[in-house]
């Protein structure tokens, strides 16, 4: 008599679906690898684990050397941590597979372990076994070094695990490293020509061609302005092909040659348009603290950016707006993160752009005040959203990035503080402690998030040495939005070293709030609002 698998060990999927399972513990099953479905089987969370359960006994070894961390992990280990990438990471600051087939070369071996091991590194701050979570460096060690051992011999694999150990090292607030491996990765893909169709790509192959190529896009604008360095790569040709609808890319079978109805684009793609326009906002940001630009120009540049993001907003198909019932759509698809992700973009680009207008001293320029409230409401809808998406199970924005666009909308909150009216105070305070909570969760997985918080006391401290006199937009404050991957120093204490007179800086006389509780510093500041 044929066996069945026991009723405890089918998969969920094919128990829904009344089907046959030979699946096993820790490992997809046939029926859902063959159609290209998460499988539950594949994950196996087991939060009393021990690194005992997790790694073979001392004298013990799965094959691999004593620095051959990827080895010695269990395979049902490895599983849950790959799940933990799709589930938190893949599709947010990083677009890099297809899904059913990373889930399959996991299974079947065929991934290579520098991949393998880049990816482990970036999900295990997810794991809910301490054991795992402490091997994020060794894991990343060993990326590196089977990386650096086959420098010369690029491949799209090498390429996403360039990208992927970026990702690591920005994770830590170690910039030079995060620099250094995303402008490997950007060289490598241009070396190749990736996005180039070759003669037997499948319509899986492109698409994940496409999609790695556009990631190094995006990562050129955000971690080139991080740092305030140039860009690598150039601007955006019409002609090329943008990402497709994720949903489905991720429904294709593995091997399909070709799409069988070409699908729309998909939420990757409108991240892209979004951060050509982040591209102008950082450059007219940057010359505009540095160099000055006329006033007639400057208004010129906030006018055009701002009704080419009204322009992104409209241009957006329904199922891509943002309301309730589209959030529940893609968060029942697995996609609610991503979702929430296209959105905080929007807000913080919008922040950006405005930001220079919270200066009073711009308020002679035209549409300054409209364009103020603008700053403060995009900031104000960044906040929103972002508290809403912890209180959605599977929308939460928990990618490092969120860490410096919280910070950002955060500062526009505390000028509310100081400088709004008195009926906008409360509903201020609220979203600013609602910021810092979440500050405070992003920190505990991205330990480069201390440094945000930090960037946030500085503002404030200078904000509260500042009150009776103009917010200034200048060199500093470019850096403050926008150069997330340096430190800033103090600039009061900038001011002091280069004053030629007492009276030429504030007075020192306010606290240094960086010693003290978040929740002081906000209730000093509502005592001075």
């Amino acid at each position: 008599m044929r066996r069945t698998t026991p009723y405890g060990l089918a998969c969920a999927q094919c128990r829904t679906g009344k089907r046959r399972c030979l699946g096993q513990a820790g490992a997809i099953c046939p029926g859902c690898l063959k159609r290209g479905v998460h499988c539950s089987n594949a994950v196996t969370r087991n939060t009393s684990a021990t690194l005992h359960s997790i790694l073979p006994a001392a004298g013990q070894s799965n094959g691999g050397s004593p620095t051959d961390v990827l080895a010695q992990l269990q395979p049902s280990i490895i599983a849950e941590l790959v799940e933990l990438y799709i589930d938190f990471i893949h599709d947010k600051p990083h677009s890099l597979f297809h899904v059913p087939s990373l889930r399959a070369n996991v299974v079947d071996h065929t991934i290579e372990k520098s991949l393998l091991c880049s990816i482990l590194a970036l999900s295990v701050r997810f794991s809910s076994h301490g054991s795992v979570r402490s091997l994020g460096d060794k894991l990343a060690l060993q990326a590196r070094q089977l990386l650096k051992a086959e420098l010369e011999e690029i491949t799209i694999s090498k390429i996403q695990a360039w990208i992927l150990l970026g990702n690591v090292a920005g994770s830590t607030a170690d910039s030079s490293s995060e620099a250094l491996y995303f402008g490997l990765a950007i060289r490598c893909a241009q070396i190749i020509g990736l996005p180039a169709v070759e003669p037997g790509d499948t319509a899986v192959n492109r698409e994940t061609k496409s999609r790695i190529w556009w990631t190094l896009y995006m990562i050129d604008r955000w971690a080139s302005a991080g740092l305030g360095i140039p860009r690598q790569m150039g601007e955006r040709q019409p002609s090329q092909q943008l990402p497709f609808d994720e949903w489905a890319l991720h429904g294709l079978p593995i091997q399909q040659a070709e799409w069988l109805t070409v699908p729309q684009p998909g939420m990757w793609a409108y991240m892209i348009t979004l951060a050509e326009l982040f591209g102008s906002i950082h450059d007219m940001n940057k010359l505009l603290a540095v160099h000055g630009v006329d006033p007639a120009e400057t208004q010129t540049s906030v006018e055009t950016l701002s009704n080419a993001l009204e322009d992104w907003q409209r241009g957006l198909p329904e199922s891509l707006r943002l309301s309730h019932e589209t959030l529940e759509l893609h968060r029942q698809r697995d996609q609610g993160r991503t979702f929430v992700a296209l959105h905080l973009g929007y807000y913080h680009y919008r922040t950006l752009l405005f930001f220079q207008l919270l200066d009073q001293s711009a308020v002679d320029l035209q549409h300054a005040a409209q364009h103020a409230q603008s700053c403060r409401d995009a900031a104000s809808a960044f906040s929103d959203l972002l508290r809403s998406s912890y209180a959605t199970p599977g929308c939460e924005a928990m990618y490092v990035i969120v860490g410096h666009m919280a910070v950002v909308c955060s500062s526009v909150l505390i000028h509310i503080l100081l400088f709004g009216q008195e009926e906008e105070l409360p509903t201020a305070r609220r979203r600013l402690e609602s910021n810092f909570g979440i500050l405070l969760k992003l920190r505990s997985w991205w330990p480069s998030n201390e440094g945000m918080t930090a960037r946030l006391f500085l503002f404030q401290n200078m904000c509260i040495r500042s009150v009776g006199n103009h917010f200034r937009f200048d060199r500093w404050m470019a850096k403050f939005i926008l150069e997330h991957a340096i430190t800033l120093d103090d600039k009061t204490e900038m001011e002091r070293l280069h004053a030629t007179s007492p009276e030429s800086v504030e007075s020192p006389e306010a606290p240094d709030l960086r010693q003290i509780m978040i929740g002081d510093g906000l209730r000093r500041l509502h005592y001075r609002c």
